[in-house]
């Protein structure tokens, strides 16, 4: 009977273990994102850091795709799902630009694919400045970035800089091969020259915030333009080549096979840092119209598994602690306010307040406008 009752406690106390085993363990988050391979290293760190602490509620996991290799089929599966009425899935918190997770909401057909977010369980969204461009109430910014022209001060004295859209013309063609974007759709640094030289011919701001395909039919203009300067812009091999991805163009740049190229300003900088660009490039904007801006966004899915458990992480990717993380990582603007994070590297993006960018948030038109310019631009000679 003795030895009946020592294997039954014994029997209990294991049962009892695995019991406080299994209630210790955290929910898995699943947090998808798209992007170059900085975004997935950014993630990747802020993830650590989060998963590292004992107060966190639960455990995110990275699901990154690099763009280029099939992100673009992300936005379907997710909205497929929510169209088939699919819940509980492994789409938790979903995190890109805002113009880009506009592109969900199109192929839906409804927003309620994010869910709305209860910002009492955000008590660091206070203290955020930048505003969503869209999707207010659905989304977090939790960086910003800006697309910049980029240009090495050792082969362009800053008095020969151009700084109005129709002096950047003329030194495009009074340098012929010494200016280059990549092909947009491959790196948002030329989603954002391509689509603001367009944008600028369209006098009605309300344009830079819609996916109202009307506006589709005032793209002449801008595609002409586009056209204009093909014939002087960077060659191989005797023709034009638009090269793939941003850090396409920033290799050109560190190569010195071009001078002047639009970039996004935290790539500049990491390559600045990282001794792959030498320090002498420099950054600016066109006083007649800056290059898009964005914001950079978490959003939680209204099919994913969890919703509650995802606000910790997020909330903490706004501290001041996860603030610092983005800047030091990836030379992202903060949203809060510089003084409060602890950074030697807070001075590097001080001229880059995201109160002041230009927005360009078009949603579904960016495959569009893609499309065409590949019809306008690629078939020229």
């Amino acid at each position: 009977m003795k030895k009946l009752i020592s294997m039954l406690l014994v029997l209990a106390m294991v049962f009892a273990l695995s019991s406080l085993a299994v209630a210790a363990e955290k929910p898995v988050v699943n947090f998808w994102t798209t992007g170059s391979q900085n975004v997935a290293d950014l993630f990747s760190e802020l993830i650590a850091a989060y998963n590292a602490r004992e107060d966190a509620t639960a455990e995110v996991k990275l699901q990154f795709l690099l763009s280029g290799t099939g992100d673009e089929g992300m936005t379907s599966r997710v909205s497929s799902a929510f169209l088939s009425g699919q819940k509980n899935t492994e789409f938790d918190m979903i995190s890109d630009n805002t113009n880009s997770l506009m592109n969900y909401v199109d192929e839906c057909g409804t927003d309620e694919i994010f869910v709305d977010l209860d910002f009492s369980k955000l008590p660091n969204f206070e203290n955020v400045l930048l505003k969503p461009s869209m999707l207010e109430g659905k989304v977090m910014p939790y960086r910003g970035t800006t697309v910049v022209f980029a240009y090495d001060s050792a082969r362009i004295p800053e008095n020969e800089l151009p700084h109005t859209w129709d002096e950047l013309t003329q030194w495009i063609k009074d340098h012929p091969g010494r200016f280059a974007y990549n092909e947009p759709g491959t790196g948002g640094a030329a989603d954002g020259f391509m689509r603001t030289a367009v944008y600028r011919f369209i006098d009605d701001p309300a344009a830079r915030r819609s996916s109202d395909e009307k506006w589709a039919e005032e793209w002449d203009k801008g595609m002409e333009w586009l056209a204009d300067i093909h014939p002087f812009l960077y060659k191989s091999g005797g023709s034009v080549v638009y090269v793939a991805k941003n850090q396409g163009t920033l290799d050109l740049l560190i190569n010195q096979e071009v001078d002047l190229i639009p970039a996004w300003a935290d790539q500049v900088l990491k390559n600045i840092e990282n001794g792959t660009l030498p320090t002498t490039v420099k950054m600016y904007q066109l006083d007649d119209g800056a290059l898009s801006g964005t914001d950079v966004s978490i959003t939680i899915s209204s099919i994913g598994t969890y919703v509650d458990e995802c606000y910790d992480f997020m909330n903490f990717v706004i501290s001041p602690e996860g603030q610092k993380i983005c800047l030091e990582n990836m030379k992202a603007v903060p949203v809060i306010a510089a003084e409060s994070i602890e950074s030697e590297q807070k001075d590097l993006v001080a001229d880059l307040n995201v109160e002041n960018f230009a927005f360009l948030s078009i949603g579904s038109l960016s495959d569009l406008i893609n499309e065409r310019w590949a019809e306008d631009i690629t078939t020229l000679k």
